[in-house]
């Protein structure tokens, strides 16, 4: 019994260490620098998040589909819908809960989300600027990899895992997020952050490019964003 119990504290200790070595403290104080300066105690306050955007889907280097984008988003209950809008029509709803995903269209109706699908957009409540309200707490894994490039931006690159969601975000010399790659069903991701705009304290980049694999395919414009309003139950209804 004392042999078994010394072995369980030995693995014990040892995995310990193991996790602490994968977070870096150079990247844990970089990632607290990054949350200071997208809004310090009121990003880390981020309960809830309403946000109306353009999304301009691109074929080539020519601008295809114009859409409005409404998402809202619920951090304690891990909660996530993005609703579609061509002009007034609502097109699509997707949804996304700590256990299920559904979607919504007026072509196919109601139906379960794809779970590749439904996991990427919880992977998205700890990416983007949202991630960085934890600050350098809760990581699974966090190391700087030195100076990179993502697309014409330059930057300091760290790397960061939470609830095993993994990117890469792209900080300058004031500690903003300026650019961010990830994997998705799509290849990797990169997206370009820019134009960012102080709402109830809190730094969010109002204009996102995404590219894919390298090759432009969207571009987001925020129109309006909403920091901790009241979700109620009937936000997350579905059609």
């Amino acid at each position: 019994m004392g042999l078994r119990w010394r072995y369980s504290l030995a693995m014990g200790v040892l995995l310990a260490a193991t996790g602490w070595a994968q977070v870096a403290p150079d990247a844990v104080q970089l990632l607290e620098k990054m949350r200071l300066a997208h809004g310090g105690e009121a990003l880390a306050n981020l309960r809830t998040y309403q946000e109306t955007a353009t999304l301009v889907t691109f074929a080539g280097p020519q601008p295809e589909h114009k859409l409005t984008v409404v998402s809202y988003v619920d951090f304690g209950s891990k909660q996530l819908r993005v609703e579609y809008r061509d002009g007034a029509n609502l097109i699509q709803i997707i949804q996304v809960t700590p256990t299920s995903g559904q979607s919504w269209s007026v072509i196919s109706g109601s139906k379960a989300l794809e779970p590749e699908l439904a996991q990427e957009l919880r992977n998205g409540l700890f990416q983007t600027w949202y991630g960085l309200r934890l600050g350098g707490s809760g990581r699974e894994q966090a190391r700087i990899l030195g100076q990179r490039t993502f697309g014409d931006v330059s930057g300091t690159a760290i790397e960061v895992t939470t609830q095993g969601s993994k990117t890469t975000y792209l900080v300058n010399a004031q500690h903003q997020l300026v650019a961010e790659r990830y994997h998705s069903s799509q290849g990797q991701l990169t997206v370009l952050y820019t134009d960012f705009r102080g709402v109830s304290g809190i730094l969010i980049p109002f204009q996102g490019r995404l590219y894919a694999d390298g090759a432009l395919f969207a571009e987001v414009r925020v129109q309006e964003a909403r920091v901790n309003p009241v979700l109620r139950p009937e936000t997350f209804r579905m059609p």
